[in-house]
């Protein structure tokens, strides 16, 4: 049976006339009233102006990049250098200047992360797949969408699962995003670029004259080829939202997102491995044939093994968040959120097997089957905070404490279909030819579950923040839950798994006003379930196989943040060691019953050191960037005897990003950008036998203002090298994209 397309409920389309209906009516509300002084709020509410609660950030207005302040590790305004734990900050600046649209341009400058293949927005951290996404602090199902109303993205390197919950082992992924402003601001901007690329964005914001209310709109329309056949990007993003300040005490948020979009099948460039691809095995030549590719070597960068016509993601998502905060008084603020996703996912995609041939022709050849597998997902949470701050005897001892909790529900639907392609040629590939095997539905699964979690979280402080004591302790569990099989109408059913504890232990001592010391030790630890061995196939299958796994990820840290040039320019320093077991991840193969199945990995292991730099050197120059190294282990040992690797992790990389504006007037000004990037080779599977090469790839901009226009041109892989983000497999590498040009004009109303 061939699987039917993707298909939106009756009320999908009601859903977006809604939805659109209410961005517009914010809009149309903002445009009938004449623009307010910044301080229309307070005087139209009768109130004085709004006093800033604990919970939003507090930037110093001297450095470009990086925080001087963060609220993911602590979900409290906290000065950086009171957490000890390692964090990176990609703000709106940075964003802009790198021309970020997409999360893997966004991480490209910051040290131990790197964009992982497959998985929306996901990323490998410290040598960690992290796949988790959350956004203002909640846990929301992953996708790819657009940056445009993403203030700054917050990286904690290393299990945060004390304040999170759900984290895992390489850390934790925030997404800030923008929120409404008191001062009317709008603006536009439109960009072109190589293989056909336009984007048009819009970002307005500001009070609504005669309420207590202000607005911001985020509007994203993208279109796109790519360097590879066949596959194309399209995204629609409206992202509304409105700011109601009841008293100078009391706020409350409300944000709705929309997104459409259809997005590349994931699964990079392949790379041309001279052993099979789970083996030390060579690659035979028949006897007698003349090989026309060699191997050792990156395929074609327009092959694309991953790719039909007609396949790609399509992902149809609609969010609403509602946050209320409130302050009691001088000690004593509390936050209460809820959030609503409703998300739809179809992917359809080819994958290559095992192994690489070549046949008589001396044609170099890969195996594939495809898969499709159309998911829905309907997510409400529940999150709640309590924070209090107080000082005592002149700042000599001071005490801060967030006591919270999160509750999730979801209800999930899954249908997988299989089949079998035919062989596709590395250097002469032929798409659209019939398949072998037909998609065949394999998994059709209706599923109900949930979460609850609960923390806190203290930081006590001596002689004027000298010396910090960082404690936190969560508590999760998973709801039961029940997965229905609508083949044969079964029910798989789990209780309440027991209570998880993920403890984080934090000593902070500052010598001098600018140095801060920290050591940390944190565990993400995970409830236990039950996980089927062949993923693709149904769980009453007679071939079925589960297991029962319990998650545990250890970290152990220490370093030093140094603040200089008055808080302008920092440079952070971090040793760590992570530890996980009882880790399941999933190996494509052919071979198996549904083509893939789950490999459970105890004793994986990542250390390094990583060095951090950002903000600004001088007013006109600023800058981002730093170098990681970092060596793995994981379970078992390579063919020679030696033992295994994480892999696709180099050891060496080196990241720089900097900014020098020129001489600039009130209405002129001119910028240049460049950018750097290295690393060395990698393994490219975890039994480690054979390497994919190392790279260095460089970016460069300009910028021009005039009054209130802005023109950038920007230059990505300047170098136009093959830069491996993630090295999996024989046909699944995430690389970087060749070398692109984009022009922006933006214009500020």
């Amino acid at each position: 049976m061939s699987a039917p397309a993707a298909s939106a409920p009756r009320s999908m389309h009601l859903q977006r006339i809604a939805f659109v209906a209410v961005a517009f009516s914010i809009v149309s509300a903002t445009q009938a009233q004449p623009a307010p002084k910044p301080d229309a709020l307070a005087e139209n509410s009768g109130e004085t102006p709004v006093t800033l609660d604990v919970f939003t950030v507090r930037e110093n207005s001297r450095r470009a990049y990086g925080s001087s302040n963060l609220a993911s590790a602590t979900r409290l305004n906290t000065p950086a250098e009171n957490v000890p734990q390692s964090i990176s900050v990609v703000n709106a600046a940075l964003l802009r200047d790198i021309g970020a649209y997409g999360y893997d341009q966004a991480m490209r400058y910051t040290p131990g992360v790197t964009q992982r293949q497959n998985v929306f927005d996901g990323s490998v951290i410290r040598g960690f797949l992290v796949g988790n996404r959350y956004r203002n602090g909640f846990l929301v199902p992953g996708y790819e969408s657009d940056l445009v109303n993403i203030d700054r993205i917050e990286v904690i390197k290393g299990p945060s699962a004390s304040i999170a919950g759900s984290s895992e082992s390489g850390g934790f992924v925030n997404f800030i995003t923008k929120r409404p402003g008191l001062v009317e601001e709008t603006s536009a901007a439109v960009t072109v670029g190589s293989r056909g690329f336009v984007r048009g964005v819009i970002d307005a914001t500001g009070p609504i004259a005669g309420t207590p209310l202000a607005y911001r709109l985020n509007v994203a329309q993208v279109n796109s080829d790519t360097w590879r056949d066949l596959e194309r990007v399209r995204k629609t993003a409206i992202y509304p939202s409105l700011l109601w300040t009841l008293s100078r005490d009391t706020q409350l948020l409300v944000e709705l997102e929309y997104f459409d979009g259809l997005t590349p099948s994931g699964f990079g460039l392949p790379y041309l491995a001279p052993t099979f691809n789970n083996t030390a095995t060579p690659v035979i030549i028949p006897a007698g044939v003349t090989p026309k590719i060699g191997l050792g070597r990156w395929g074609p960068t327009s092959l694309n093994t991953s790719g039909e016509p007609g396949m790609g993601r399509s992902i149809n998502a609609y969010s609403a968040f509602t946050t209320l905060t409130h302050r009691f008084n001088d000690v004593f603020s509390a936050r209460q959120a809820v959030s609503y996703v409703d998300l739809a996912i179809d992917a359809y995609r080819a994958a290559v097997g095992d192994p690489l041939a070549y046949d008589a022709n001396g044609d170099l050849f890969f195996t594939r089957t495809s898969n499709r597998t159309v998911t829905g997902a309907k997510v409400a949470r529940f999150q709640g905070d309590l924070a209090a701050r107080h000082n005592w005897f002149a700042n000599k001892l001071g005490l801060t404490a967030l006591l919270g909790y999160d509750l999730g529900r979801s209800k999930n639907t899954g249908l997988t279909s299989a089949g079998v392609l035919q062989n596709i040629i590395v250097a002469s590939p032929v798409y659209g030819l019939p398949p072998l095997q037909p998609l065949s539905r394999t998994v059709d699964n209706n599923s109900k579950g949930g979460s609850f979690g609960y923390f806190a979280n203290v930081q006590l402080s001596g002689f004027d923040d000298r010396v910090i004591l960082t404690g936190g302790l969560r508590r999760d569990q998973n709801k039961a839950s029940w997965t229905r099989n609508n083949f044969t109408g079964a029910y798989t059913n789990v209780p309440t798994s027991p209570r998880v504890e993920s403890p984080l232990y934090g000593l902070t001592i500052k010598p001098i006003k600018a140095l801060a010391l920290y050591a940390v030790k944190s565990e993400a630890g995970a409830a236990s379930s039950v996980r089927p061995i062949y993923s693709n196939i149904p769980l009453t299958d007679a071939r079925q196989i589960l297991v029962t796994v319990q998650p545990l990820t250890t970290n152990d840290e220490f370093g030093l943040k140094l603040n200089l040039l008055d808080g302008a320019f920092a440079i952070n320093l971090a040793h760590y060691k992570i530890v996980q077991n009882d880790n399941v991840r999933n190996q494509t193969d052919n071979t198996v019953p549904g083509g893939a199945f789950n490999i459970v990995e105890n004793g994986n292991v990542a250390k390094g050191w990583e060095l951090e730099f950002s903000g600004n050197v001088t007013r006109q120059l600023a800058l981002v960037g730093g170098y990681a190294r970092v060596e793995t282990s994981a379970a078992g040992f390579k063919p020679n005897g030696a033992q295994r690797e994480l892999r696709g992790m180099p050891e060496h990389k080196f990241q720089g990003f900097a900014r020098y504006d020129f001489a600039a007037t009130k209405d002129r000004g001119f910028a240049v950008r460049a950018g750097i990037v290295y690393q060395t080779s990698v393994w490219g599977r975890a039994e480690n036998t054979y390497r994919v090469p190392g790279a260095t790839r460089f970016d460069l901009g300009f910028d021009y203002r005039r009054s209130r226009w802005i023109h950038s041109l920007t230059v990505e892989n300047l170098s136009d090298v093959i830069f491996p983000q993630a090295a999996i497999g024989q046909g699944s590498n995430t690389v970087d994209a060749p070398r692109t040009v984009y022009f922006t004009t933006a214009y500020k109303f």
